[in-house]
């Protein structure tokens, strides 16, 4: 098994209360049937409330004002606190870390919703690498298509190059990206992954370039047709 890894990874740790936001609120924390276990044979004073703010049917921890239930007002976690770490669902074990899962490989990534991991990221000056080790772990996936598998992989790489180069404006990076993306999906839904390889060409050259430099310009274009003629309340009653 391949495991791919961005080199920040490790200069993650949670900053827990001391974190600008909090991912304990705003989304339902969906519990794993493991942890669901143990939680219903947990003993010790904390039984009660851990049975009590548990939607069972729909496997989430309740919410109060969209916080989690356990969530408390130092925005530290309960059932860290009363608990113990050991007792954490997978979901709040994991995040920010995500993992995407392919035939033998595994890719392990930090979301940027977290403000750690964003502050961690946007500090960066020199470009993002990744880095892979291996360990003597097989896993075969019945439903498995490498050739599309190896052309996405191409597919990333462009796209990484294509945004690590500083000589290109950031909204022309952007644009390149989402054109990209745009006409892989096509040859992915016409079932033509062979003309994959051309997208590539098409978008590293200066003709593809060009095109997307002139939408971009053509946007801006008549974006600001469109505030010069925006008229306001107080301009239409003088």
């Amino acid at each position: 098994m391949q495991y791919t890894f961005p080199n920040y990874y490790k200069e993650f740790s949670c900053i827990a209360g001391a974190c600008p936001d909090t991912c304990c609120a705003g989304w339902q924390i969906v519990i794993d049937d493991q942890t669901l276990k143990k939680y219903q044979h947990f003993k010790g004073p904390f039984r009660n409330r851990l049975h009590n703010d548990i939607d069972w049917k729909q496997h989430v921890f309740r919410q109060y004002n969209r916080r989690c239930a356990f969530l408390n007002e130092e925005n530290l976690c309960d059932i860290y606190t009363e608990a113990g770490p050991e007792m954490f669902c997978r979901t709040c074990r994991n995040y920010p870390r995500h993992i995407e899962e392919f035939e033998d490989v595994r890719e392990v990534t930090l979301s940027v919703s977290c403000p750690e991991v964003a502050r961690i990221l946007m500090n960066k000056k020199e470009p993002v690498h990744f880095l892979t080790y291996e360990t003597d772990e097989e896993e075969d996936y019945e439903d498995f298509d490498p050739f599309l598998y190896s052309k996405l992989l191409d597919a990333r790489d462009v796209m990484i190059e294509i945004l690590q180069d500083r000589e290109k404006k950031l909204n022309l990076r952007a644009a390149l990206i989402l054109a990209i993306a745009r006409d892989l999906q096509e040859c992915i839904d016409e079932e033509d992954i062979f003309s994959m390889d051309d997208v590539f060409d098409y978008y590293q050259a200066e003709e593809g370039v060009r095109e997307v430099k002139n939408a971009l310009a053509e946007v801006d274009y008549y974006t600001s047709v469109s505030y010069t003629h925006l008229t306001l309340p107080d301009e239409e009653d003088s």
